[in-house]
């Protein structure tokens, strides 16, 4: 009977991990993310104000180059991105968001529909509306953006890089701002040109609004539940447990 109940156990556990696996598998290959209420207000500064600052925000990679978040609260939209890689101040870098915030997915950019913005050289932000299927400068643009950014060091890495902090109120958008969106984020660095347009999602075209991701704001906090590594610890712990059971059991027969 112990032999059944521990077998079971292992079982449970590891399918319980594969199933985390799955689910983390679905979302990356549908490019989606949350964003959940804010808990901690960050200070705008361009780093990290506190420890805690932006753990309140779900993590996303591109690639290993770069690692942002988000909250939200109201009517504010707030972000954290980190350029781990981009160590020098160059004029030509910039960072650059495409707004789907409709979620029409269109083949190609449609006025009424997308527009975007670029942090230009570390100095100058520019609002961009939708021209014959190209982005064009949007000066009068309504949109109110906070943004601030500097060489700083974190915990993702202690060589100082750039850290931008950005905060958008949704109500001052041209397009209703409401629930779940699409957008596109890149970052571009001029002493690694090679790298190009580096996006998430992953190769997107910030022409083609079908290819960008979704963010999914949630009405609640950043949940504290299992994570991939506690499953995986879990597991690994049940399944040495039930093999010290099996042998003990044999050893006394």
């Amino acid at each position: 009977m112990k032999k059944i109940i521990a077998t079971t156990f292992c079982t449970l556990m590891l399918c319980g991990l594969l199933l985390t696996v799955g689910i983390n598998m679905v979302v990356a290959q549908d490019y989606e993310r949350n964003s959940y209420i804010t808990q901690v207000t960050p200070t705008l500064d361009g780093e990290w104000t506190s420890p805690d600052e932006w753990t309140d925000g779900d993590e996303t990679w591109i690639g290993t180059d770069v690692v942002f978040r988000s909250t939200h609260d109201g009517d504010m939209t707030r972000w954290i991105v980190e350029f781990l890689t981009d160590t020098t101040d160059d004029s030509g870098d910039y960072l650059q968001f495409c707004f789907d915030i409709g979620q029409y997915e269109d083949s190609e950019l449609t006025l009424g529909h997308n527009n975007a913005i670029q942090i230009v050289g570390h100095t100058e932000l520019v609002k961009f509306n939708v021209g014959d299927g190209e982005w064009v400068d949007w000066a009068g643009s309504a949109l109110e953006v906070e943004w601030a950014n500097s060489l700083s060091t974190s915990s993702a890495s202690s060589t100082p890089h750039w850290i931008y902090e950005i905060q958008i109120d949704k109500t001052t958008a041209t397009i209703p701002w409401e629930g779940d969106w699409n957008f596109l984020l890149g970052v571009f660095d001029q002493s690694n040109s090679g790298d190009g347009l580096q996006t998430w999602p992953p190769n997107a075209d910030t022409l083609i609004p079908a290819e960008y991701g979704t963010e999914n704001s949630l009405p609640e906090a950043i949940p504290e539940g299992l994570t991939f590594a506690v499953m995986a610890l879990l597991t690994t712990v049940s399944m040495l447990v039930g093999y010290k059971y099996f042998i003990k059991r044999k050893e006394t027969k």
